[in-house]
């Protein structure tokens, strides 16, 4: 039990940057804004140290369903759903785990997002703002292979 809370410390110690958009490939549809609205979630949910930072972007009602840890490298994104109360991002791509012998592994994912609109109108767009206003209804990891961490996939930052 005690080694177990001490592996994701370690790994959040590492991690130097939360989030990487280099491979970010927003597909026909996904707004501009999305991007900066994905870093300033993800962001303040990888640190250690945060509060209301994040909990502030879910509603009252609002879940998350983790299923790992740290420094994402979102790739493929679009919407996979959309109706007149909410929009749902899906994000592909890979989380890699640096540990403090510098061995780093990587998992990949698949995330929604589940964002509401201040509007309710199939046409309005989503509450993308980049500051915590109870807009995120659900942050759902439902994907993640291998499940294990670390895992025997070297980290593709590490390739030449």
């Amino acid at each position: 039990m005690y080694s177990s809370i001490i592996v994701p410390a370690l790994v959040a110690a590492r991690c130097v940057a939360a989030i990487d958009f280099t491979h970010y490939d927003p597909q026909p549809g996904v707004q501009p804004e999305f991007k900066d609205f994905l870093n300033a979630l993800v962001t303040p949910a990888e640190d250690p140290k945060a509060t209301t930072a994040y909990t502030d972007f879910f509603t009252p009602d609002g879940m998350q369903t983790t299923l790992s840890i740290h420094c994402h490298f979102p790739n493929t994104t679009f919407i996979a759903d959309n109706n007149a109360t909410a929009t749902v991002y899906e994000a592909h791509g890979r989380i890699e785990n640096n540990f403090k012998a510098g061995n780093c592994s990587q998992i990949y994912y698949k995330t929604q997002y589940t964002v509401l609109k201040t509007v309710q109108s199939i046409d309005a767009p989503p509450n993308l703002s980049t500051k915590p206003e109870q807009q995120v209804y659900w942050y759902h990891d439902y994907f993640v292979n291998p499940t294990g961490v670390p895992s025997d996939i070297p980290c593709d930052s590490l390739k030449v």
